[in-house]
């Protein structure tokens, strides 16, 4: 062997010493082939994620959605066409709303003169005055009758000239028994035919005296002086009650007024009509007005409406007094109509604001 071949021998000895067993051969190529798979498994999903998130997907999505598996379909039964009948009573659709090119519009408001629902007020020609059924007999010591209303009830008021010798008598007429709201005695008088109460309010500087009873079914009558007159010359007054018809005198004319609702209040200073609601004129001290909208036969005005009803204020600066119309209680007018009622009121010399 010459020294070539004794190189290269030596050199193979050596690497065989070097060289793992067969055993150790086997782990060695085992392990090497798991750490190049977890890198080629890493670098999938860091490209996955690079790929995401250059689309906008969220990286979650991707990396935990999974396909579904195919599931095949059960079974169906064939489809049954639909009958002509059915086919004639199936509606159409209707064609989709184009889409808005903006956003939405708000609602309009309805018009000012819109009112709520509710029972409308209509107006009617002139007023018709209620008359106060009786009177008592004529007298040089006593003033011309007065009728008025309060609450429905008719209130005759008999003014006499001689307050030193006689007394002021008011009689109302009422659908009801008459209640009262402060203490006083009572005693039973026959008046009239019929049983009756005297009624005694001590007070200053006269006592109050009122005899009251039920003249027919659904007409009681009360009798109010002081003790001027002795209860004997009280139950005298009221039979000396005749029938008669004496209008009712309005604080204001009206050129219109509320169609088929009632009078039931007409005073110095008011006039209410009732029916569902009320519609109520009264004239007022004079007040500030505000939020004027209106000019009523040359007054300022305002016009309002809230969940109460409607208002229609007039400033009658010249009387010193504001006029305050007002529709309530459900009823309901629109604003021409109110309009027209306001325009309509004249003031008389008898009124005298509250």
């Amino acid at each position: 062997m010459d020294e070539l071949d004794r190189l290269l021998a030596e050199t193979m000895h050596d690497a065989a010493g070097r060289a793992p067993s067969d055993d150790g051969l086997l782990r060695g190529v085992h392990t090497r082939s798991r750490v190049l798979r977890r890198r080629r498994m890493i670098t999938t999903s860091v490209s996955a994620v690079v790929a995401v998130v250059a689309v906008g997907v969220p990286v979650a999505a991707v990396l935990t959605t999974r396909p579904e598996p195919v599931v095949p379909p059960a079974a169906t039964a064939p489809a049954v066409p639909p009958s002509p009948t059915a086919a004639a009573s199936a509606s159409p659709s209707p064609p989709a709303a184009p889409p808005s090119s903006g956003p939405p519009s708000p609602s309009a408001p309805p018009p000012e003169s819109e009112a709520p629902a509710g029972t409308a007020v209509t107006l009617a020609e002139g007023w018709t005055a209620p008359v106060f059924p009786y009177t008592l007999p004529p007298a040089d010591d006593r003033r011309t009758p007065v009728a008025t209303m309060s609450g429905g009830d008719l209130i005759g008021f008999f003014e006499t000239t001689d307050p030193a010798h006689e007394a002021d008598i008011t009689v109302t007429v009422s659908g009801v028994r008459p209640s009262f709201g402060t203490p006083g005695t009572e005693t039973a008088r026959q008046v009239r035919g019929r049983a009756g109460t005297l009624r005694t309010v001590d007070v200053q500087p006269a006592r109050q005296l009122t005899l009251y009873w039920q003249e027919s079914p659904g007409r009681w009558i009360s009798l109010t002086t002081d003790d001027t007159y002795t209860p004997d010359q009280v139950v005298e007054w009221a039979g000396a009650l005749s029938e008669a018809s004496i209008a009712v005198q309005p604080p204001f004319r009206l050129g219109v007024s509320p169609a088929g609702l009632t009078t039931t209040t007409v005073t110095k200073s008011r006039m209410i009509f009732t029916g569902p609601g009320d519609v109520s004129l009264i004239l007022r001290k004079r007040q500030q007005l505000t939020g004027t909208n209106q000019t009523i036969n040359g007054y300022a005005a305002a016009l309002t409406r809230d969940d109460a009803g409607a208002r229609l204020t007039i400033d009658v600066d010249d009387w010193d007094a504001t006029l305050e119309i007002t529709v309530t209680g459900g009823l309901t007018i629109t604003d021409a109509d109110l309009l027209r009622l306001g325009t309509g009121v004249q003031l008389l010399t008898r009124s005298n604001p509250e």
